[in-house]
């Protein structure tokens, strides 16, 4: 039994070592920093991250359909929204209930821009 649970262990430590960033994207915000995680398996992580270590984390699966990304959050979704494009270097949200917009550092992304 304890074999079998440390396989397993093992397992999904090498599943989640596997995943590569495809896109990375940040800006400093006034009192941190917003993150933009996304990974080759269509999983991301938006995280909002303050200085004094609160940290938030929405993560999930995304879709891209022509020019524009879609995320389905796993649990609540950021105000930032879940609806964004690609456009000069940044990744800017659409749907959300203020501006966000946050400067891609790697780019591996394989769509029209």
């Amino acid at each position: 039994m304890k074999l079998r649970l440390l396989s397993l262990i093992v397992f999904i430590i090498n599943c989640t070592h596997d995943k590569k960033e495809v896109l990375l994207a940040d800006r400093e915000a006034p009192l941190g920093w917003i993150y933009l995680k996304m990974y080759d398996d269509k999983s991301f992580e938006f995280i909002s991250q303050g200085m004094v270590r609160d940290k938030e984390v929405y993560s999930g699966n995304y879709e891209i359909k022509n020019d524009t990304l879609y995320f389905n959050y796993k649990d609540s979704i950021p105000k930032a929204g879940s609806k964004a494009v690609i456009d000069h270097g940044f990744v800017s949200y659409l749907n959300g209930s203020y501006p966000e917009r946050v400067q891609i550092k790697l780019d591996k992304l394989s769509i029209d821009k």
